[in-house]
Parts: structure tokens; sequence; C-alpha cells
């Protein structure tokens, strides 16, 4: 029998700068006056938002139990968790929404997709649906491969952002491309992402939204709608390989996007 979820205690942080307590409590209040989205979808949909960070991410002091309620409250039907390096995050967070689920503060149908954000040779690239650590370091090509072989979706995630891989995102056989990010906020390489979309060398790649939340309500500033045929992570997966997916960008981005582009060395 596993022993019950406890939330991590402080020394579990991946993230050991003493000023980022305050600074978290900043930026989710700041983000908090930009609003927050409102997620309804139909029958047949699950909205997810695939790349969210907790504590066990060296950028995140976001318990797993804050990230699943406040997913829960805007819409979402499931979160991805990429911490990162490693899916101990992931793992954490699956255990989180079980108890949370037997407390009766979370619906039974709520998803936690595992996964984890790998350094490439050149930049960030993203695998959901694994349960173990991958090798890092590799070409973005063999990244890929490794994500397969552990039986996981392969991400191109922020392709044009300063960790992302840029152009590589044509070299390699992604599953899916973050067209949508909530951590690019620089008018261009939102553009340049976005662009991805009808960008005929990807045509085959699934186009999603993710917020790569690193703050509890940053959570759903981008986000994905799936056609599903249940609300399943087995589902869920073959929505997203065979492009029955929507990215969404929402409107409390747009205004912190508005607003971060008044302050050029903010972008």
């Amino acid at each position: 029998m596993s022993e019950p979820y406890r939330a991590a205690p402080r020394q579990a942080r991946e993230c050991k700068y003493w000023w980022f307590d305050g600074w978290d409590w900043l930026v989710n209040q700041a983000l908090r006056a930009c609003g927050q989205p409102r997620i309804e979808v139909g029958a047949g949909e699950l909205a997810i938002d695939p790349h969210v960070h907790t504590l066990y991410s060296h950028c995140s002091i976001s318990q797993p139990e804050s990230i699943i309620l406040r997913a829960a409250a805007v819409g979402l039907g499931a979160v991805g968790i990429m911490d990162h390096h490693h899916v101990k995050g992931a793992l954490e967070s699956i255990r989180c929404a079980d108890e949370l689920k037997r407390r009766g503060l979370l619906s039974e149908a709520f998803l936690v997709i595992p996964g984890v954000e790998l350094n490439s040779s050149i930049g960030h690239i993203g695998a959901l649906f694994v349960e173990e650590d991958l090798p890092e370091g590799l070409p973005p090509d063999k990244t890929v491969h490794a994500i397969h072989e552990a039986g996981g979706v392969a991400v191109a995630v922020h392709p044009y952002h300063s960790t992302g891989i840029g152009d590589a995102v044509f070299d390699a056989p992604f599953d899916a491309v973050e067209v949508e990010c909530g951590s690019v906020f620089d008018a261009r390489l939102v553009r340049l992402n976005r662009d991805l979309a009808g960008d005929a060398r990807l045509a085959h790649v699934t186009k999603i939204g993710s917020s790569d939340a690193h703050y509890v309500n940053a959570i759903a500033s981008c986000y994905t709608v799936l056609t599903v045929v249940e609300p399943t992570l087995g589902a869920a997966k073959q929505a997203i390989l065979e492009q029955r997916s929507v990215a969404v960008s929402s409107e409390p981005l747009r205004r912190v996007r508005k607003l971060l582009g008044m302050v050029p060395k903010l972008r």
C-alpha cells in the first residue's frame, strides 16, 4: 500500500533562491489583476494545459495541489506536468490528484498527464505521457527517438524562445509543436511561433497551446482543446497524435503581453 500524499516541504524545492517567495507572490498578484481564463468546452472536448511546472523545477515553487485545484477552477480537464530534467513532479502530481479525488475535492474525470522538459543539445524539448527520466544533452532527433522509445509524445516547446530549438523544429519527427505559449512575450517571437501553425513542413505535426506556467495564476494562459471519445489519458494521447486539437491563447495573456510590451527590458 502506497503512503498517503503529503505536500512537499520547503527543503524539497529545486528552487534555492531566497527571494523567490516574494517574487512568486508578486507575479501571481499581477497575473490575478490581468484576469483569469474562463474555459468552457462542449461534449466530446477536453481542455488541457500540457506544460506546467511545479516546485520540482528550479524556476517554480508551485505546489501540485495548488496547480491542480487552480486548473480545475478555470475549467481545464487536465494538466501536463513538465518539470525540467525529471518526472518526479509529474508522479507526485498524480499522487496529489488521487488524494484530492479521494477527499472529494476534485472530479474523478480530471487528468494529470505525466511528462518532463528535457535539455537537448541545442534547446528544450518536451515529453508527454512518460513516467521515467530520459537522457539529456542529445541532438533533437535522438531526443525525440528516446521519447518515442519510452512511449511518449515529443513536443517542440516554445521553439522561438531563448531556450527553444528554433529552426531545428523542422529537423526531427515531433508529434506536436507549441504554437501558442504563455511564457513567450516578445511580439516577434509570438509571431514566429504562431507562423508554424501554417508551415507546410509541419503539416503532419499537431499544433498545441500551453502556458509553460511557472506560477499558479499563469495556468491556462494558453491551452489546448482536444476532441476526445472519452476523458482518459489514452484518449488524450490519441487525440494529440491524430491532430484533433485547437490551440488557444487567453484574453488575460493578451493583457499581460500588452503591459510587458510597454517595458522593452521586460519583454
